[in-house]
């Protein structure tokens, strides 16, 4: 009996707690202010902020969503978490969510938020969080995104028609799902790190954007590994800038570092790619610039394949085993390459080329800088796509160092990957 009444008792515990909880639920017509003093918010049904409505949840919010339920803002939803009081986007119950939706002029800020076991809401929003036709500003920053479906048409954030989306410093965990995906969406993404995509997923997948519009920006990102590509861009003009991508390997989908398709020009600039099937792949028609990398160890370190495409590439270093081809062109396609250092018995086809040791500082610890009497220093040339920074954002000077690393002594070294 005793036993009996605690049960009882903890079972009026337990309704007493869910009662207190915070829900919303239809449109929002005047401004809120979402508190943690009020956790949890429980969205039990579909959410609209119209515009002119903005809504803020300060650091430390619970926002749990019910089976299935999404959130559309066509006004304004901030969820502005701190490092040590993160707001958490999660379901009420063991069921997946919807998806947060901006649209239309949906602006807002998601910083500092743990979002996890979302789904999508139907139609094109494929994402746990959408920016779907929509010209209002969104950043996502320093958030964490886990177990969304293991589903191809499944991503964590997904992009339609959005110009003015900055993803920053997000960490998307291992799945067999695309982690950001977009389609004339000329986002940039930068500092971000993403877990080993498994299957037919890349990790980051964006298309339909051309010069002289805006561009994506995908830059300093590392890459831990994946079954597809690391970036894909077909029929997509980019910037790709000092990333580490490794371990795009396995499966059955041709893994690359970095690759695309049709009618893509992308500038590939100081980004340091290891261990891929291919590093930089493209194919029926590309027409990219590459410039300053570093590419190690990679079956085929650049590959141009599936009728005529074309790489112009400049200041390179590839350097891979005797059993691997730092150069695969197919019938058809095209390289024009100089003053690259290019591993081989004999030196590659290119004015300034060479097949010299480039002498790493240490490469089995991936240590990709330069040795004072290493070859690459000063054996470059100025090129109109040359950053003026290298992997590390320490400036270039007129002399142009070969590869990612500009030659820096040793103490001065600070790699951005390492310090974050």
């Amino acid at each position: 009996m005793r036993a009996m009444i605690t049960c009882v008792l903890c079972l009026g515990a337990l309704t007493a707690v869910s009662s207190l909880a915070a829900t919303r639920s239809g449109r929002i017509d005047a401004d809120e202010h979402w508190s943690a003093s009020e956790n949890p918010w429980v969205i039990t049904a579909d959410v609209t902020i119209p515009e002119g409505v903005s809504v803020t949840a300060e650091p430390g919010v619970r926002l749990q969503l019910a089976s299935g339920r999404s959130i559309f803002v066509y006004g304004r939803l901030d969820l502005r978490g701190e490092v040590d009081s993160p707001i958490h986007v999660e379901p009420q119950n063991t069921s997946r969510w919807g998806a947060i939706n901006y649209e239309d002029q949906g602006a807002g800020d998601v910083i500092h938020c743990f979002v996890s076991r979302g789904d999508d809401s139907g139609g094109d929003r494929i994402g746990m969080i959408n920016v779907y036709q929509s010209t209002g500003a969104v950043l996502i920053e320093s958030c964490t995104f886990e177990d969304w479906p293991d589903d191809f048409n499944r991503k964590a954030i997904h992009m339609r028609d959005a110009p003015n989306v900055v993803i920053r410093d997000c960490w998307f965990g291992e799945g067999e799902n695309e982690a950001v995906h977009g389609f004339n969406a000329p986002a940039v993404v930068e500092y971000c790190t993403f877990m080993h995509r498994y299957g037919y997923s890349d990790a980051v997948d964006i298309g339909e954007t051309s010069l002289p519009g805006p561009v994506p920006h995908i830059s300093h990102n590392t890459f831990y590994g994946g079954d597809d590509d690391a970036i894909d861009l077909d029929t997509c003009d980019a910037i790709v800038d000092g990333n580490l991508i490794m371990h795009h390997r396995g499966g059955s989908h041709d893994p690359i570092g970095v690759s695309g398709d049709q009618d893509t020009h992308p500038i590939i600039i100081n980004n340091v790619i290891i261990d891929c099937e291919s590093g930089v792949g493209f194919k029926n028609g590309a027409d990219i610039t590459v410039v300053n990398n570093t590419i190690i160890d990679c079956d085929k370190g650049i590959w141009m394949h599936q009728n005529p495409a074309h790489c112009r590439a400049v200041n390179n270093i590839i350097w891979v085993r005797d059993d691997q081809l730092p150069i695969k062109l197919e019938p058809g396609s095209t390289i024009d390459i100089s003053h690259s250092i290019i591993s081989g018995e004999s030196v590659y086809p290119g004015e300034g080329n060479s097949n010299a040791d480039p002498l790493f500082v240490d490469k089995d610890a991936l240590d990709f800088h330069l040795q004072p009497d290493s070859p690459a220093i000063g054996a470059g040339v100025m090129d109109e796509s040359a950053p003026d920074h290298d992997f590390d954002l320490t400036p270039r000077d007129s002399t142009i160092d070969i590869g990612a690393y500009a030659f820096q002594p040793p103490s001065a070294v600070h790699a951005w990957w390492m310090l974050r």
